[in-house]
């Protein structure tokens, strides 16, 4: 009878031992707040460690070292907690040492909105430990973490990736604020990585997409030198039919994913599924507003803001146009605005499941160019460095944010953003 009502103590007090832990856990305001944009600074800094370790220019057996500053890091991390959510990050590098600390925030609970993270990650005679983790109030026990990490990592990666990985990272060493990995190429890694990004069920939809292309580009009657909307018509009234039993915002997706790669150079080499077994789509020159470099800013835009990246696409686009003014082509507000104009077709393609089917609805009837992107040919374009500076001063400035505020109020006109919003 004694070990009856022991036992019916500890059942009495686990409600109230899981609430205590959630009330330690969870806070009522953030330690961590990071700057929700990034900079076009942000996209030249990631641009140059690409360039740095172009998997084209490396072969296999190859071995190379990836240098990564703090900031380096904190991007990465707050770039995919913003992906996921809502929060920010900041790490921390010293010798031997990371140190992250995080805010994440919730959604609506009975108890508090955030969870703070403090974590140390230490190298210790080669091994590595969590010396220190903090989830909100709570301190972790290092035996504790270290089983943690372990099992998380278990649950992101197959064994066999697990094995690749270990096998492909030979060093990783920690300094005063630099992370340098030591890696060992195999090519098989990408093919890897692309499998984790892909669901199956999306690898069915471009599949779907990318032949309804073959078909449509396979026309009689499509000119060489077409509208966008040639193309973004049917596209869009096969996505309608796909989402009577489907999930409309995935299809859009799917159908923005592959738009894009049929426009931007080398596009449908980077598509997952491989879909070398499917009729190869024939090239037609697509223009909007009679350029072609205007869909090629539309359509890579959209396909970006489609998969969560709208401040993404917004930093490519404006660190585009700044690497231009230093070359040939020169800034140019007409290319900023048909990226935005895209970044704004993407995001309402894939809002919610209404605007994703209002937005079928529109494509599939009678749409036409300038209900997805306003006149824009009048903004200035081709300006060097110089130029720019002289008119607009820099980025961010009155005179600018005059002309950017200007280009989201032609766009906010255009059909599509005014019946979907």
């Amino acid at each position: 009878m004694r070990r009856f009502f022991f036992s019916l103590l500890l059942l009495s007090l686990l409600p109230l031992s899981v609430a205590l832990l959630a009330w330690l856990s969870f806070e009522s305001a953030p330690q961590v707040e990071v700057a929700d944009t990034l900079t076009h600074e942000d996209i030249d800094r990631a641009r140059k460690i690409i360039a740095q370790n172009n998997p084209n220019r490396l072969k296999a057996g190859d071995i190379h070292t990836l240098s990564l500053s703090e900031k380096d890091l904190s991007l990465a991390a707050n770039y995919l907690i913003r992906n996921t959510g809502s929060g920010g990050t900041i790490i921390k590098l010293l010798p031997n040492q990371l140190k992250l600390q995080a805010s994440i925030q919730l959604p609506k609970n009975p108890i508090n909105p955030y969870l703070n993270l403090k974590l140390t990650i230490a190298e210790i005679e080669a091994k590595t430990t969590v010396s220190e983790l903090h989830i909100g109030q709570l301190p972790i026990p290092s035996r504790l973490a270290d089983f943690i990490l372990v099992e998380i990592i278990q649950y992101l990666f197959h064994s066999e990736d697990r094995k690749l990985i270990k096998s492909t990272i030979k060093k990783i060493s920690l300094s005063n604020g630099y992370m340098q990995i030591t890696y060992k190429w195999k090519p098989e890694l990408i093919t890897k990585v692309k499998s984790h990004l892909i669901s199956p069920k999306d690898q069915e939809r471009i599949r779907s997409y990318y032949s309804k292309m073959s078909e449509l580009t396979r026309q009689p009657g499509l000119r060489h030198r077409s509208s966008i909307m040639y193309l973004m018509r049917p596209l869009f009234a096969h996505a309608q039919f796909r989402s009577k039993n489907g999930d409309p915002i995935a299809e859009n997706r799917a159908a923005l994913i592959v738009l894009a790669s049929y426009v931007i150079p080398g596009g449908f080499n980077a598509l997952m599924p491989k879909v070398s077994d499917l009729p190869l789509p024939r090239k037609h020159v697509l223009t909007l507003d009679r350029r072609s470099d205007f869909v090629e800013h539309f359509l890579g835009s959209a396909a970006l803001a489609a998969t969560g990246d709208a401040k993404l696409a917004d930093a490519i686009g404006l660190y585009k146009e700044v690497a231009d003014s230093k070359g040939h082509s020169g800034f140019s507000f007409t290319d900023l605005a048909a990226d935005r104009a895209g970044t704004r077709f993407g995001e309402m393609a894939t809002a919610s499941v209404d605007h994703a089917r209002s937005v079928q609805q529109l494509l599939a009837s009678d749409a036409v160019e300038k209900d997805l992107i306003p006149k824009i040919r009048d903004l200035p374009e081709n300006m060097t460095a110089q130029e720019f500076t002289q008119r607009f001063g820099k980025i961010g400035s009155p005179e600018f944010n005059k002309l950017k505020q200007q280009i989201e109020l032609r766009i906010s006109a255009c059909k599509l953003y005014r019946e979907t919003n």
